[in-house]
């Protein structure tokens, strides 16, 4: 198990509270905007290309197409992906719920998706190392909330150190401080660290298990 190690030059300690909201409320409110921004693209922009086309501005209409088309899309997309994210954004908070950010890792090393800088890789998975050289298994990650395949699937300046909160065994939350991004983190060979969990203390499994870090969700 990593050590509470916080290396030099790391943020101060971090309010894990006030950090378990700010993910929630995030979360929730970037599925609301979605799903409201592309419910008006999807099914607003009929009507208004209509009252558009009485006023004399033909051209309009021309317009909706695409309009209504990215909103379909846009739309569909975030009401298949809000399952999932339930699952993981609930594991998140209860993680945060029973640990703290207490162990600052200084050093990742990226493995699966290491070069990508847009798209998304099947797995992005990513071994911790503390400042004293102890380091976990290979973890699987998972940005919370989910980034846009646009985007840089890895959040920015996560090579200058983050915080986690958790067990690398069970389940990890984690913190960019310097970006502000969260990543929920699990063992990528959930069966070959089983050995590892059974070998837990009765605290460190009592913990876990109260977090529901137990079984797997990433």
């Amino acid at each position: 198990m990593l050590e509470n190690t916080r290396g030099a030059g790391a943020p101060d300690t971090l309010d894990t509270a006030a950090l378990r909201r700010k993910l929630v409320n995030r979360v929730w409110w970037t599925g609301s905007r979605n799903i409201v921004v592309y419910g008006l693209m999807a099914f607003a922009t009929p009507g208004l290309g209509q009252e558009a086309k009485k006023a004399g501005m033909a051209w309009v209409p021309a317009l909706g197409g695409p309009l209504i088309f990215i909103g379909i899309i846009g739309f569909l997309g975030t009401l298949f992906s809000i399952i999932p994210a339930v699952f993981i954004v609930r594991g998140a908070s209860r993680t945060l719920a029973h640990y703290t950010f207490d162990t600052f890792i200084p050093q990742v090393t990226k493995v699966d998706g290491a070069e990508a800088t847009k798209g998304r890789p099947k797995n992005m998975t990513l071994t911790l190392h503390t400042a004293d050289g102890n380091e976990s298994p290979l973890m699987r990650i998972n940005p919370v909330p989910r980034r846009g395949p646009w985007r840089n699937p890895w959040p920015e300046d996560i090579d200058n150190g983050l915080y986690i909160a958790g067990d690398p065994h069970f389940g990890v939350v984690g913190y960019v401080p310097s970006s502000g991004v969260f990543l929920f983190m699990q063992p990528d060979d959930w069966d070959g660290t089983a050995g590892e969990r059974r070998q837990a203390s009765p605290e460190r499994a009592r913990r876990a298990a109260e977090a529901e870090l137990n079984q797997r969700i990433v």
